[in-house]
């Protein structure tokens, strides 16, 4: 008994005939009667119409079968194939003119050209583009679109090729750059080996200025201001429930418990006539949407839209209404990898994953694209600037108990507008419009 592909099930009822030259074919040699069993839902096909392929041992004359023992093959030789490695490629990229770091086939991606680069170096094959698992391809982490990376980390298992780096850069365009290679182990899993990330986010001063002053490029931070600014982002660190800070997560779900490391703020800092800071925060991970509702929160309330204890209420069961700050100046700028370092480059067996090596690469890619991006969209576009009117049409007063908002399967909107936004508005258009008329002043001079 024996199953041909799963198909059939044969019981033999006698012998096969004698012969000696075998000639397998229907007309020539009658197959001994066997009992076919047919499965349901597979082939209908009866067993004679297998026989019809006419497979055929001929021999041109009978060796005997002593001169068979002394018959001597020729080997064949077989191709090798392409022994690939696994490695890790740390990223660094502007996000500016992308729609993320994911790859879709209906847009653009860092993803996209990354793959395309490694098609064109003859690293991977079409179907590797299209299944990035066929090559073992893992990202650390993702990102937004318009969100830029100072190192971000991959792992794929490639070709060991001489100088794989060039390779790929070689076919990207500058402002995406493969800063390191690492050698890593086979079972490396950049995703799961990330024990933590830090993302930065910069932003022009004056978007923590008060309501009560004038928000405008002119304006400089303050020490108050600016140690309130820290003090708030303390708030933050530790083990939190912050499902009010992305979209689609409730308070119950288990995803919405997130930890922070650490939230710091530097010194004020000038560049191209406008003061910045930077705000840095280090998690264990990140949702949709959480580090820049963090820093929108933050800013209404050093502007005096809401109060200090909304940061602890926001932690809460009830629903907090909360803005989402531009996505123009968040940068992810390194994941931590300190579990893998301690178990496998400790002993110095292993090249360790950190970034002294791609320093200077990533300070090049950071100085020419990712800040001057940052700082030319504010100056261009007026993109924070135009943005400081959205937070006041925010209610951060108005909680909404969870049972009420899961009833109504809806959230509560804002009912109210601060009474200072009229105000804040009014500036907002006269800035505006003393802008739109130099820019047509000077584009009146320069046609002449």
């Amino acid at each position: 008994m024996f199953k041909h592909r799963g198909l059939l099930k044969l019981s033999w009822r006698g012998p096969w005939a004698q012969k000696s030259n075998y000639i397998i074919t229907h007309n020539i040699w009658d197959l001994p009667a066997v009992a076919v069993t047919f499965f349901s839902g597979r082939n209908k096909r009866p067993l004679s119409d297998f026989t019809s392929t006419g497979v055929k041992y001929v021999p041109e004359q009978e060796i005997p079968e002593a001169d068979v023992k002394h018959i001597k093959l020729n080997p064949i030789l077989e191709i090798p194939k392409e022994q690939k490695k696994k490695f890790a490629l740390l990223l660094s990229f502007s996000g500016q003119g992308y729609q993320g770091l994911q790859k879709n086939v209906f847009c653009r991606t860092i993803e996209g050209d990354l793959f395309a680069a490694m098609q064109a170096a003859d690293l991977i094959t079409d179907e590797e583009a299209s299944v990035p698992q066929f090559f073992q391809y893992q990202r650390s982490s993702r990102t937004d679109k318009g969100v830029s990376a100072a190192r971000l980390l991959v792992s794929a298992e490639l070709p060991s090729v001489p100088d794989l780096q060039e390779q790929i850069n070689k076919h990207l365009c500058d402002q995406i750059r493969v800063t390191a290679v690492y050698r890593v182990i086979k079972g490396f899993n950049s995703k799961s080996w990330c024990d933590s990330r830090t993302y930065s986010y910069m932003c022009p001063t004056f978007a923590f200025a008060p309501c009560t002053e004038t928000a405008s490029e002119d304006y400089r931070m303050t020490q108050d201001i600016l140690e309130d600014v820290r003090k708030m982002l303390q708030m933050y660190k530790g083990l939190h429930n912050f499902h009010n800070f992305t979209s689609g997560v409730k308070y119950h779900d288990a995803c919405a418990m997130r930890r922070i490391i650490d939230a710091e703020c530097s010194n004020p800092f000038e560049r191209d006539g406008l003061e910045w800071i930077t705000i840095k925060i280090t998690g264990q991970s990140f949702m949709l949407h959480q580090i820049r509702k963090m820093i929108a929160l933050t800013i209404a309330i050093s502007r005096g839209l809401a109060s200090s204890d909304t940061i602890l209420r926001s932690f809460k069961e009830g629903f907090v209404d909360l803005p989402i700050a531009p996505a123009h100046g968040l940068v992810l700028e390194e994941q931590h990898f300190h579990n893998y370092n301690k178990k496998y480059a400790s002993d110095g067996t292993r090249e360790p994953l950190s970034w002294d090596k791609a320093a200077q690469n990533v300070k090049k890619i950071r100085e020419q694209y990712i800040d001057r991006s940052i700082v030319n969209k504010e100056i261009k576009e007026k993109a924070m600037l135009k943005w400081l009117v959205i937070p006041h049409f925010h209610d951060y007063e108005a909680y909404v108990l969870a049972g009420i908002s899961e009833m109504q399967e809806e959230r509560r909107p804002s009912h109210g507008i601060s009474p200072v936004w009229h105000a804040q508005k009014r500036i907002f258009q006269v800035n505006n419009a003393e802008m739109q008329h130099t820019d047509s002043k000077n584009n009146d001079q320069h046609d002449s």
